[in-house]
């Protein structure tokens, strides 16, 4: 324990993320201050949002340099604490990033339960932010009535995953998209969505008129672009859309012009941005929903687990490619 395995960022990509955008570097262990621990992550998320601050950052809308750790959400376990509330041995939550060890503030540290039977992972999937989001979309923003029809973007990605398996429990018909046969085959036989659209064949728009032939009540969105613009000519009076995500969007500087922007006009929808942070008060509460559905057995463990902290970046840029399918994580121990 002298050496300090991290990834670091290079550059900012312009466009399209490489792994070249990184580096592996060995720091020295760090040293807990007064009021920190020191943190030894097993896991680490990757996550869509990370492509969004690294194009922030780049445009210094977001404290990230080159040669500083990629930042990231981890789960470990504390090998030294200088906060008296916590002790050697507690699993935590926390902001490790993209390294083997971190000393974070005690204050930004979350204690969380071992699961029977559980991995640790689900803290960072499920009952972590992933499920949180997923839940602040399906019932506080849209606020998902039985019987409703919702379709979901990025479907068999994280939040996708888990939004559509929430709205399948509280009654709704649930129409994913997602991208190839084989993932959609996955959101429909795995998941247990009813229909499920590849946006990437030519007869995107029709597969979805005939996924939905009664309309659409409520929109999972974590795409945008062209897969929002099909999806908005297939609402019905007075639906909700909450936007989670503009992965079409992340890549490109380019504007997107809709074709059907005018349907959330002349059908009076409702369109809602929302941030996991800006809604700290629910968060309680949606941890509780998550997890009494997680016992309940309601969610299918769905991760794309890689293996050592020094495949990190391939791991991202496959994430982002579409490769994959559920929660990303990288295994550090």
């Amino acid at each position: 324990m002298n050496a300090n395995l991290q990834v670091c960022v290079r550059r900012f990509p312009r466009d399209v993320v490489g792994v070249d955008d990184f580096e592996l570097r060995e720091a020295a262990m760090p040293e807990p201050a007064e009021g920190e621990v020191l943190v030894q992550s097993h896991f680490l998320s990757l996550d869509p949002y990370m492509r969004k601050r690294l194009a922030d950052a780049r445009e210094g809308r977001y404290p990230l340099s080159t040669g500083d750790v990629m930042m990231g959400r981890t789960v470990g376990s504390v090998i030294a604490s200088r906060d008296p509330a916590f002790k050697t041995g507690d699993v935590v939550l926390g902001w490790g990033g993209w390294q083997r060890y971190a000393a974070e503030p005690g204050q930004n540290l979350q204690k969380v339960e071992p699961l029977e039977g559980g991995s640790l992972s689900a803290h960072l999937g499920v009952l972590g932010r992933p499920g949180i989001t997923a839940w602040l979309g399906i019932v506080s923003v849209a606020q998902l009535r039985e019987g409703d029809c919702l379709v979901v973007s990025s479907a068999a990605g994280a939040v996708g995953s888990l939004a559509a398996q929430m709205a399948r429990h509280l009654g709704a018909r649930v129409v994913g998209i997602a991208g190839g046969d084989a993932k959609c085959d996955a959101v429909t036989r795995q998941l247990g969505a009813h229909a499920c659209v590849d946006y990437k064949a030519p007869d995107f728009a029709q597969r979805l008129i005939d996924a939905t032939p009664d309309g659409v009540d409520v929109v999972f969105e974590n795409v945008g672009a062209g897969v929002l613009d099909a999806t908005l000519d297939r609402m019905n009076p007075n639906g909700r859309i909450a936007v989670c995500g503009l992965m079409g969007h992340y890549h490109s500087g380019e504007p997107y012009a809709f074709r059907h922007f005018a349907r959330v006009l002349d059908r009076a929808l409702k369109v809602t941005g929302f941030r996991i942070d800006d809604n700290i008060p629910l968060h309680g509460r949606a941890l509780r929903d998550l997890r009494a559905w997680f016992d309940a057995g309601v969610f299918r463990p769905w991760e794309t687990v890689t293996h050592g902290l020094e495949h990190a970046p391939d791991a991202f840029v496959s994430m982002l490619q579409g490769r994959g399918q559920g929660k990303t994580l990288v295994q550090l121990t």
